[in-house]
């Protein structure tokens, strides 16, 4: 999903991943809707228990959303929230 120049871009966090037992199958998708959007970080756990924390610049929620819905019932994540920066 490209972002249009003129939209503000804000930056969330949220921790997911693949159910369990769907990490083939998860890995298969993402590679063929393209691997993850411009603008995604992932910072996988340590215990490697298949769950990352992602980093995402977006436009909002709705296009995060977009992205995930395309994974259907073998992705899962916890809340979206939006990171404000601190001023100064």
């Amino acid at each position: 999903m490209r972002h249009k120049e003129s939209e503000h871009m804000k930056l969330f966090y949220f921790v997911g991943g693949p159910v369990e037992g769907q990490q083939d199958a998860f890995f298969r998708r993402l590679a063929e809707v393209g691997g993850s959007p411009p603008g995604w970080r992932l910072y996988p756990h340590v215990g490697q228990d298949g769950r990352a924390l992602h980093l995402v610049e977006a436009s909002g929620e709705e296009e995060i959303d977009a992205h995930l819905a395309q994974f259907g019932p073998i992705y899962e994540r916890g809340p979206i929230v939006e990171v404000v920066p601190r001023p100064g």
